[in-house]
């Protein structure tokens, strides 16, 4: 018997890699066009190794005129959807309102973006069980912020005021769900690609291919 509950929500933050500056910090080191190779061969990898019977993905695209090229680009998304303007912080709390608010809704949610191939669906799931006796689960990464926040229902308190790309967003958004009175679990930290050091780590660990 096909089960008529609705799946869980991965909500797939990114950008077509063919178009406006991608991953500057890194092109600044090994060139624009070897940043973008990278990047695509590292969006493709992560979306391949989210695939699975007990997820949807959802693709949350930018720039808006790039929304079919990506659909090609990245096949098997229950929804491809233009990413609004405003800073990070609107456009995830709009990915996640936007889920929350299907007529199927997802028991729980899970906003990443594509700079961390270490996740997959395994993981994805794993945050998933954690849910079960928490209300967030936040995966950090190295650099003081988090590739993953997965949740329940929305709070928009989460993403508003955060200062983006600074070494506080952790700790502050850790704060905010204090002050909600929201239980979080934070699981092991993860690795961003931002600049070289990170490629070299990453290339070393075996998840981007030794390509530069």
């Amino acid at each position: 018997m096909i089960s008529s509950h609705p799946l869980p929500a991965v909500l797939v933050m990114t950008r077509w890699w063919a178009e406006g500056p991608v991953k500057t910090r890194l092109a600044a080191g090994v060139g624009q066009d070897a940043a973008r190779e990278i990047y695509r061969q590292m969006v493709e990898t992560l979306w391949q190794r989210l695939d699975s019977a007990a997820l949807q993905r959802v693709l949350w695209i930018s720039p808006a005129t790039a929304l079919a090229a990506c659909a090609d680009w990245l096949q098997g998304a229950a929804a491809v959807v233009a990413q609004p303007e405003g800073d990070l912080g609107a456009r995830l709390r709009a990915a996640v309102e936007h889920a929350f608010a299907q007529a199927q809704t997802p028991p729980w949610v899970a906003v990443i973006g594509t700079d961390a191939p270490e996740l997959d669906a395994a993981w994805i799931l794993r945050v998933g069980e954690a849910l079960l006796e928490h209300d967030v689960v936040i995966t950090p990464s190295a650099d003081g912020g988090y590739a993953l926040l997965a949740l329940k229902q929305t709070n928009a308190t989460l993403f508003a005021d955060i200062p983006w790309s600074t070494p506080e967003v952790l700790q502050i958004t850790l704060q905010r769900a204090a002050d909600a009175g929201l239980s979080v679990l934070c699981t092991n930290a993860v690795r961003d690609l931002d600049d070289v050091e990170d490629l070299r780590v990453l290339q070393a660990e075996g998840w981007i291919p030794p390509t530069v």
